[in-house]
């Protein structure tokens, strides 16, 4: 019986641990090679808050930065893409733009800057913000998302801005 609680203990972690590899190929559904094409350089990874938060939170006991311990308890996973020599970099902004319209998320800022253009998106169910996509994409063809998933308010964000806006 221990053997088999044991075994079913090393499949999960297992499991769980395996989400955190990089990985070359896109972790988010607008993102298929239909849009990339072949010379696109990709690398992903996705990592589950609950594996790496109490290694946070040994590091956070000797800093004094509230913002961050609190920001460390509300996001649940954080998914990171980044694209190198994107050759169709308008055909990728419309895959973003239909994949935040289709899954109805409310656009919070849009920032155009020297052919970057900074795209920050969310869910929120009430006052709780669920799910923030960002997305990051320049005219050279290099492009980041990145989508956390917490439950955190705009007044959150708004005094996470205020603390390291000065920064």
């Amino acid at each position: 019986m221990v053997k088999i609680y044991q075994l079913t203990c090393c499949i999960v972690f297992l499991i769980m641990v395996q989400s955190c590899y990089v990985k070359q190929r896109s972790n988010m559904s607008f993102l298929d090679s239909s849009v990339l094409g072949k010379e696109v350089e990709v690398e992903s990874m996705k990592v589950p808050m609950f594996l790496i938060r109490p290694f946070l939170t040994k590091e956070l006991k000797n800093k004094d930065d509230e913002v961050l311990r609190l920001a460390v308890k509300k996001i649940k996973s954080v998914k990171l893409t980044t694209l190198s020599n994107a050759q169709d970099n308008e055909q990728i902004r419309q895959s973003f733009k239909s994949f935040v319209k289709d899954k109805d998320m409310e656009e919070y800022a849009s920032i155009n800057s020297d052919g970057d253009h900074i795209s920050i998106n969310g869910v929120a169910k009430r006052d709780k913000i669920k799910t923030l996509l960002l997305g990051v994409s320049s005219d050279d063809g290099d492009h980041v998302f990145i989508e956390v998933k917490g439950s955190f308010t705009i007044d959150d964000i708004a005094e996470a801005i205020n603390t390291y806006g000065g920064k």
